[in-house]
This record gives structure tokens, C-alpha cells and sequence, in this order.
């Protein structure tokens, strides 16, 4: 048991490492290009990967707080890429049925992590992980929720593309997130002031949202709702 927790462990810090490297390719390179579409798609299945390693130690290892933040995150951080990804899919023929199922079970899966994180807080009490991990499953049933409808009322024309990249771009800022927490403690010096680590979980989705808020409102004046953008 423990050199398969070790070989998983291994290829989940591997896979979420290529990611974050990966990951910033399509954010540089030509909307379109070949080099956007290879990178974008070996992050997804970077991103399936750490989400299945996850959620196997998190049932294999003994208990660990930090595990369920860690599982919690990498399966709204999946969704999120893949969402983004088979938007890019939706652009002609709109949801097919593997996109139903996927969203239909997260939408399960996310009522689970809820009740689990309830379950943990009315036993050990409402402590930090239990709290976080009933909020990364009340995000995730939020997002697989809105999809749900989205799928059954006409969206906007170029609804495919900004669900795209802001998908991909919210599943890279999680994905840092997750590796900037679990590596805070190395990187800052011990006599490091706490905020400073409080700064770690917030600073990402902070100045990521930013920047995703600019590039949708830079594309929605570039485009004025009639031209059609890059394929992608």
C-alpha cells in the first residue's frame, strides 16, 4: 500500500507541475495556433490526471485535513479545464451528451463534497479544511449548476469562447493556488509575518480575476458582439 500512496503521490506533483508549466503556453502563444491547441491539451490531461491521483490518496492515505483541501480543489480545477476545453467543442453544434453527463456528474460529486465537509464539521467541529472543502464543492455545484441551464436556454454568439479561456484561466489560477499553499511554508522564511501566508490563498484569484475581468472585456470591444473571434 504505501509504494502505490508513493507512486501516486509522485504522479500527481509530476502532473501538476507540467500543468503549471504547460499551462502558460496557451496564454502566450497565438489564439488558434497549433502550439495554443497541443499545450492546452496536454493541461487537460494534466489536470484529469491530478484530479484522479487526488482523489485515490485522499481514499488510500490515512486521514489528512490537508488532503481534503488538496482533492477538493484539484476536482473544481478539473471541472474548470474541462469545461474550458470542451467549450471549444460547443461552438457549432452546442452541448453534446458527453457534456451532459460530465456536468450532470459533477453536479453529484459536488452535493457529496458538501455533505462530506458538513459531516466533518458537525464531528470534529467547524474547523479551517472541513469549511474549505464544503466551499470548493458549493463552487463547483455553482459552476455545474449554471452550466445545467445554460444548456437548455440560448446563450449569447460567442459564448463558447469566453467560456473557454475564462474556464482555463480559473483552473490555472486554482491549480497555482494549491501549489503556492502547499509550498508557502518552504518558500517564506520562518520568521515570516502570517499574513504573508494568509496572502498565499487569496493574492491568485485576486490578481487572476483581474486579469481574466480585462481580457473578457478587451475581446468584447474587439469583437462589439458581431465579429467572429479566432478558432480555436
Amino acid at each position: 500500500m504505501k509504494t502505490i500512496i508513493i507512486s501516486l503521490l509522485i504522479i500527481h506533483i509530476t502532473t501538476g507541475v507540467i500543468a503549471l508549466l504547460v499551462g502558460l503556453i496557451p496564454m502566450f502563444s497565438k489564439k488558434g495556433s497549433r502550439l495554443h491547441n497541443r499545450a492546452g491539451l496536454i493541461y487537460v490531461y494534466c489536470m484529469i490526471t491530478v484530479a484522479i491521483t487526488a482523489l485515490l490518496l485522499c481514499v488510500l492515505q490515512p486521514f489528512k485535513m490537508m488532503r481534503l483541501f488538496l482533492t477538493g480543489i484539484a476536482v473544481f480545477s478539473f471541472y474548470l479545464s474541462m469545461t474550458g476545453w470542451r467549450a471549444t467543442k460547443q461552438k457549432r453544434s452546442g452541448p453534446q451528451q458527453a457534456d451532459k453527463i460530465l456536468t450532470y456528474l459533477t453536479l453529484a460529486v459536488s452535493v457529496l463534497m458538501v455533505g462530506f465537509g458538513v459531516y466533518l464539521m458537525m464531528t470534529n467541529g467547524a474547523s479551517f479544511f472541513p469549511i474549505l472543502f464544503s466551499f470548493f464543492g458549493i463552487l463547483t455545484f455553482t459552476f455545474a449548476r449554471r452550466d445545467i441551464q445554460a444548456m437548455y436556454r440560448p446563450t449569447e454568439k460567442m459564448h463558447w469562447f469566453f467560456q473557454h479561456f475564462t474556464r482555463m484561466g480559473g483552473s490555472y489560477i486554482a491549480t497555482f493556488t494549491a501549489a503556492l499553499v502547499t509550498n508557502i511554508g518552504r518558500i517564506l522564511p520562518t520568521n515570516a509575518p502570517e499574513w504573508m501566508a494568509t496572502l498565499s490563498w487569496i493574492a491568485p484569484a485576486v490578481i487572476g480575476g483581474m486579469l481574466i475581468g480585462r481580457t473578457v472585456r478587451y475581446y468584447k470591444q474587439k469583437f462589439g458582439g458581431t465579429q467572429t473571434p479566432v478558432k480555436a
